[in-house]
């Protein structure tokens, strides 16, 4: 999880208790609910895939080269620190699919694509709940575009309360659709219900 306090403590005010009291408990929620279905669950890290960085694009680099200038910590920390870890009450179980990103979007330096299409075979059909399966669009110019996508309002967060409406509303817009994790449960109740066979 990053660190809020480093180069703005101000920050800290609006975004650790969003992620402590928000973020972490709705997140768990959705992972019990997945879990306990029998639906895939997935993880991303971002951060360098190697200690000094040089497997990140040139902005990247830069920006942590004045991150550890300003406060002696870098803006992404690399995989294999303890700060590039999933949060521990949110930790993926064995079998769970982890992917270590480097880019902003998995698309770009993973094979998350590849993976959730092979994942897909096994997710339902039923057109009320399919985050993670692929549809039939043409992938388009954007990855996603092959996909059916929901945020999570109320598992996700950044440092400042505007920019996160912001970035929200712009994702719903163009991208896909923005639910509270109250509706994602009970959308997977629905379908998970109507799946199970009769006297099952």
């Amino acid at each position: 999880m990053p660190d809020a306090g480093g180069a703005a403590p101000e920050t800290a005010i609006y975004y650790v208790p969003r992620i402590t009291q928000t973020v972490i408990p709705a997140t768990r929620r959705l992972l019990d609910a997945f879990r306990a279905a029998g639906r895939p669950v997935a993880f991303t890290r971002h951060g360098p895939l190697l200690p000094d960085g040089s497997d990140m694009i040139e902005r990247r680099r830069r920006r942590d080269v004045d991150a550890v200038a300003n406060t002696e910590m870098p803006a992404l920390w690399h995989k294999g620190t303890f700060e590039h870890e999933i949060v521990a009450g949110l930790a993926p179980l064995p079998g769970e699919l982890v992917l270590d990103k480097n880019t902003s979007s998995a698309f770009n330096s993973t094979g998350i694509e590849w993976l959730l299409r092979n994942m897909a075979c096994n997710c339902s059909s039923s057109p009320a709940w399919r985050p993670t399966c692929a549809s039939r669009r043409p992938r388009a110019m954007r990855p996603t575009a092959a996909f059916d996508v929901i945020v999570v309002e109320d598992a996700t967060a950044t440092y400042f309360e505007r920019h996160h409406e912001a970035a929200l509303s712009g994702f719903a817009r163009v991208f896909g659709q923005v639910w509270e994790s109250g509706r994602v449960l009970e959308a997977l109740r629905v379908t998970s219900s109507a799946s199970t066979p009769t006297g099952a």
